[in-house]
């Protein structure tokens, strides 16, 4: 009985303990579960009733190309040379060869002006160096016998080289009754007709010379790297023609206005196709450089204004990189500045900030971003 007593004893102490250690146990769990209740409701406060999740952007790994960019610059045709003839002597117009327009080569006569009277000079100045020939020769003679001084002499060889000289003015004015081309050009202008007397110093006509013809444009500071004399050039016309040309001169130093430096393209026009004022685009290739390409649309601007392209690294990072535009074409841009390698995002770049961890989805669309 006793014995029966003591075991029933022993087995409520024992359930007595498993009841106690349970009650602490369910304490205790329920302040645990109360501390996470109280963690995630603090953290739905902190993120606005809502808990944290990362942005998501769709990024796409370029890898940088090689290009060669032109630079394009609008140009205006000049002719190589330009000349306004004037005439050196007077006298009446009575021929006219070359009209206006024409193409003229070097020593073609323009223009004609009245001869008989510098003919008429002409024979009175050779007559005269005959007699003063005449005259030196005997007073030398005389002068050898002793019947002449030497000052007759040598106003006797005075007057003959007088005569000479008109001689040579007389042949000169003669020659310049016809005005001739100085070098091959075309007629640009004249204002003379026949029957016109002209004066000393009178404007006869303009002339161009337009084989070859140059081109003249202005570049800016930015794209001056890599432009030199005899630089190859493209050149296309309005009518969508085309012609090549080298560089021919740099400006060594910029306008102090636009802050451009002029440059000069030299175009071979044998047939004189090309004229004067034409306005043209001028395409100078650059070196070879290794740029990204890309649509414009996933460029971004920083606070500072800077034209860049949001990037993320291997944490997911993102990160704001700076970028110049090298060309900007008409359904892409070459822009220089990132990395060889670079994860660029795509879709979402208005979304993040630099520094901010991101989930990226890697784009596997073919073609441009």
């Amino acid at each position: 009985m006793q014995g029966r007593f003591m075991k029933k004893s022993t087995l409520i102490a024992i359930v007595i303990a498993v009841v106690a250690v349970a009650w602490i146990a369910s304490g205790m769990l329920g302040e645990k579960e109360h501390a996470t209740t109280q963690s995630v409701n603090e953290r739905k406060v902190e993120n606005g009733g809502a808990e944290e999740k990362l942005t998501s952007v769709r990024v796409k790994t370029i890898q940088a190309e090689p290009f060669v960019n032109d630079v394009v610059l609008t140009g205006i045709t000049e002719a190589s040379r330009t000349v306004t003839l004037r005439s050196e002597i007077e006298g009446m117009v009575t021929e006219m060869p070359a009209e206006k327009g024409e193409a003229v080569a070097e020593g073609d006569a323009l223009m004609v002006l009245d001869v008989r009277e510098r003919a008429e000079r002409l024979k009175e100045a050779k007559e005269r160096v005959k007699q003063r020939d005449i005259e030196y020769n005997a007073a030398a003679n005389l002068a050898q016998k002793g019947f002449n001084s030497k000052v007759r002499v040598a106003q006797s060889k005075a007057d003959l080289e007088e005569a000479r000289a008109l001689l040579k003015q007389a042949e000169l004015d003669l020659d310049n009754t016809s005005i001739k081309a100085p070098f091959d050009s075309v007629v640009f202008d004249t204002d003379v007709e026949i029957g016109d007397f002209l004066r000393v110093g009178d404007e006869v006509v303009r002339l161009v010379d337009l084989d070859p013809i140059t081109v003249s444009g202005f570049v800016t500071e930015h794209s001056m790297k890599g432009i030199k004399k005899g630089n190859t050039a493209r050149i296309v016309f309005t009518d969508g023609s085309e012609a090549q040309g080298a560089v021919s001169y740099v400006a060594p130093a910029a306008n102090p206005e636009t802050r451009t430096f002029a440059i000069e393209v030299t175009i071979d026009n044998p047939e004189n196709t090309i004229v004067e004022g034409m306005t043209v685009e001028i395409f100078l290739p650059m070196p070879e450089q290794q740029l990204h390409k890309i649509s414009p649309s996933i460029l971004s601007l920083n606070d500072e204004g800077q034209i860049g392209v949001k990037t993320v690294d291997d944490q997911n990072v993102v990160s704001f990189v700076p970028v110049k535009i090298v060309a900007d074409k008409a359904d892409y841009m070459l822009i220089d500045g990132l990395p060889e390698t670079a994860r660029v995002i795509t879709v979402g770049q208005d979304f993040v900030v630099g520094g901010q961890t991101v989930e990226p989805t890697e784009s596997d669309a073919g073609g441009l971003l």
